[in-house]
């Protein structure tokens, strides 16, 4: 059994872990705060501007945009958005998995990285890396934008006939998933799957139908259906990317704090076991040399 000075010493540690591990899940409780609102106060324009493009796609013509288009290049392109950091529990983990499953199941894989875990498991697995982008504590639409764009110019010049993103998408503070959409090229099948995965519950479709019907309003723009189109889908694949680094913050920094509490409280279990642990071991110490001097007394008698 340790003595009552190794005791000591690790009860003190673990009480120094306990305190760093409660400082880092309050500033990640601060930045999941943030981060929350920011990922759902942008799904209503997200799935706005998603069902805006399902209404818009029986009206046009597939060749008025080759965004719409598919081509023949042998490359599928996957942006990979991760963490820069550790310490968030299974979240990089389940991501990089379905990653692992879906280069596993198709050839011709090239990576895009936003975050150093997913980069550093591109290149450790040998995977193709075409580029990594920098990630910021807070995601920006500008940074985004300019993905998108590298992303949509690889398209059009047809080094690639599919991108998908793939992040962890933000479900509840508890709970955070790996998600897999395809945004290019944009299809009605892609576009109703989408809105399926985020959620959309029956009474929602409803009270978004009624509104539809009440509102029945032809529009006229001030531009050609051709500009209006070139615009509408390259916002659409901008903000698609965009509110995926939304739900990939919110789900890194709600990770984050889960895992801080629960390191927190296993360091509180532990040094309630080691200070029962340092008293046992005291009380026999006490005990023993209080039999040690019973037994002198006894023998000088």
């Amino acid at each position: 059994m340790p003595s009552t000075k190794e005791l000591r010493r690790r009860i003190r540690s673990v009480k120094n872990t306990a305190q760093i591990t409660k400082a880092m899940q309050m500033v990640a409780a601060t930045k999941m705060r943030r981060a929350q609102n920011q990922a759902i106060n942008g799904r209503p324009y997200s799935e706005t501007l998603q069902n805006a493009v399902i209404e818009l796609m029986p009206a046009i013509n597939l060749g008025m945009n080759p965004l719409l288009q598919e081509n023949e290049a042998e490359k599928i392109a996957v942006l990979l958005l991760t963490t820069d950091k550790s310490l968030c529990g299974a979240l990089n983990a389940n991501v990089l998995r379905l990653a692992h499953q879906f280069s596993a199941s198709n050839k011709g894989i090239e990576f895009y990285t936003l975050g150093k875990k997913g980069r550093d498991f591109v290149v450790k697995t040998g995977k193709f890396l075409e580029a990594d982008f920098e990630s910021a504590d807070l995601a920006d639409y500008k940074s985004a934008k300019h993905i998108a764009n590298v992303l949509i110019e690889s398209f059009l010049e047809k080094k690639i006939s599919e991108v998908y993103v793939l992040f962890p998408d933000f479900v509840s503070t508890l709970r955070q998933e790996p998600k897999l959409e395809k945004i290019l090229p944009i299809t009605k099948t892609e576009l109703l799957k989408g809105l399926q995965m985020n959620d959309l519950t029956n009474e929602r479709r409803a009270e978004r139908t009624t509104k539809k019907e009440e509102n029945e309003t032809e529009f006229i723009f001030d531009t050609s259906k051709q500009q209006l189109l070139d615009f509408v889908l390259k916002h659409f694949v901008q903000q698609k990317i965009y509110q995926s680094m939304l739900e990939t913050k919110a789900s890194e920094h709600s990770a984050r704090m889960i895992a801080m509490k629960n390191a927190t409280d296993a360091a509180s279990d532990l040094v309630s076991d080691l200070n029962l642990a340092y008293n046992r071991t005291r009380q026999e110490g006490i005990t023993k040399e209080l039999l040690e001097i019973t037994s002198a007394l006894a023998a000088l008698e």
